[in-house]
């Protein structure tokens, strides 16, 4: 079957504009801070022995996810798909760091809002603890004065 060239370079070109639709995937290997938007939650998720129900026994996990206001993808990580979108992100917050208190009484505060997270270190989930696709350390958290 002949196919114009001129067919060929337009089908190439509709695919490629549905791939970048969605963006550049975030690069965790970046040495740039990670910054999101979204809603901040602290849902509890069923951890051990069965990762299935806290009610039949599983000991509850609570989590800090920052639901964020529109899919993305990532690759750098040999369990992120960067032909997967998502829209959740786990947020960590390191223990040893001097500002760790500080961070954790400003997500406290914060659950519920729309806020901006700075993160660094980013990774792909790969156990039962890890909640959304993305899990980052947090870095800075604030209310997202947008309005939005």
């Amino acid at each position: 079957m002949f196919q114009s060239p001129l067919i060929v370079a337009a089908i190439y070109a509709l695919i490629d504009l549905g791939a970048n639709a969605r963006g550049v995937c975030l690069d965790v290997r970046e040495s740039q801070p990670l910054t999101f938007k979204g809603s901040l939650s602290r849902p509890v998720f069923p951890g051990p022995p069965n990762y299935e129900d806290v009610k039949k026994g599983d000991k509850p996990e609570r989590a800090y996810i920052i639901k964020l206001d529109g899919p993305i993808c990532a690759t750098g990580n040999e369990f992120l798909d960067s032909s997967q979108t998502f829209d959740t992100v786990q947020l960590l917050v390191d223990d040893s760091a001097k500002d760790s208190r500080a961070l954790n009484a400003s997500l406290t505060q914060l659950i519920g809002k729309r806020v901006e997270v700075t993160g660094k270190s980013g990774f792909g989930a790969q156990t039962g603890h890890h909640h959304a696709p993305l899990l980052v350390t947090v870095v800075k958290i604030a209310a997202d004065g947008t309005g939005r």
